[in-house]
């Protein structure tokens, strides 16, 4: 089986984590087919050179990619599609949706002879965070191999698994908590949170305990797919927004993949190996976004992520748009004032705002959506052929 690593970047400056990606595959006598690097803004083209010595390397520069867009002309795509399928208007913004990063990549992929596609972000290690004798350590594991033990299955076609290490969210504590997330639609995460102060939102992986099981909960960076059944999938999807003065990238570009799994006979797995993942930067360093501004900023942004994605999951679930749209409005004015307060940051006030606008750009986001689908569609056709 080609494996092939995918990796997103805005600028790519550092060979971490993907040198000790490849000295994990190695170690555990796994031959990597190629390492694919999409990036929107900068490189170190040195490290490109030092990283080709190793494996073959495919990069590719968003909006900046002849030799593909030559490939897809020559399969017969319509100039329409190949525009939808490669173009980011919103990087004259500085911007690029996550979801068009790692579809190039998907698509390169499949250009290339790879067999399966394995993401890995930027600040994932092949390591695990483990409790022992009331001690939390760094265990290496067979990354690759953890994967490919499943989806060697003929009826699984993604396998996945979460992080082990700090949660994207810190540990907080407020009165109007509980009604943000509701806001955010992110209930589970207040459920987590309630108990923060004991376990500090560290989350472990299970050892040598491990618990696989069937899921439709997609991580986009620990996922690996067979490519042979993209006929079967949709592309990742996520788009960009306009708020409070600036645009910002909404979040869940890997949650389409796991709705439409829903409805197919084959399976993701969730390999219970939560790699480890430096959310911060700083591990093992406890997280306090009341004095870090850079986790304050993170949540800000991650919350207005959150509200990007939420109007499209809902239409796309078939949910009462309008009626879950003011449930949320009624409870992230609430927690919007809660927060802002809680942490001394009045742009925690514009949340409601970023709500209504959202919403208000659901019809151009479920267009972009449709353009999407019909372009990979056709891409996927022509690539069978």
């Amino acid at each position: 089986m080609r494996v092939s690593i995918g990796a997103i970047t805005k600028d790519f400056t550092s060979l971490e984590p993907i040198d000790e990606f490849l000295e994990n595959a190695s170690k555990h006598h796994h031959r990597i087919y190629s390492i694919i690097i999409v990036y929107s803004h900068g490189c170190d083209f040195q490290l490109i050179e030092s990283l080709e010595k190793k494996v073959k390397v495919f990069l590719i520069k968003i909006n900046d990619a002849p030799e593909i867009k030559e490939q897809l002309i020559k399969m017969g795509l319509s100039v329409k599609n190949i525009d939808v399928l490669l173009n980011c208007r919103t990087l004259k913004y500085g911007l690029v949706p996550y979801g068009l990063n790692r579809n190039y990549a998907l698509i390169k992929a499949l250009l290339s002879g790879s067999e399966t596609l394995i993401f890995i972000d930027t600040d994932v290690y092949p390591r695990v965070l483990v409790k022992e004798d009331d001690e939390v350590k760094e265990k290496e594991i067979d990354f690759i191999g953890r994967h490919l033990e499943y989806l060697r299955k003929k009826e699984v076609i993604i396998t996945t698994s979460d992080y082990s290490g700090y949660y994207i969210i810190p540990a907080m504590s407020f009165a109007g908590m509980r009604e943000l997330f509701i806001g955010l639609q992110k209930e589970d995460a207040y459920e987590f949170l309630k108990s923060s102060d004991k376990h500090h939102c560290l989350n472990l992986d299970h050892g040598k305990k491990r618990k696989v099981f069937a899921t439709n909960k997609i991580l986009g960076g620990n996922v690996a797919i067979k490519l042979s059944a993209l006929k079967e999938l949709p592309p990742f999807f996520s788009t960009v927004y306009h708020v409070n003065g600036e645009n910002v990238l909404s979040r869940g570009e890997d949650t389409l993949l796991g709705i439409k799994l829903k409805k197919s006979d084959k399976k993701c797995i969730d390999i219970d190996t939560k790699i480890f993942h430096n959310t911060f930067g700083n591990y093992p360093e406890v997280p306090d976004i009341k004095k870090d501004k850079s986790i304050k900023d993170r949540f800000y942004y991650t919350s207005l992520g959150w509200i990007g994605r939420n109007p499209f999951l809902n239409w796309l679930k078939g949910k009462d748009v309008e009626e879950v749209k003011n449930q949320q409005k009624e409870n992230i004015v609430i927690g919007s004032k809660a927060v802002a307060s809680y942490l001394k940051d009045e742009r925690f006030l514009i949340l409601p705002e970023a709500l209504e606008t959202s919403y208000h750009h659901l019809k151009r986001v479920i267009s972009e959506y449709k353009n999407t689908m019909r372009a990979w569609n056709d891409f996927i056709e022509k690539l069978e052929k």
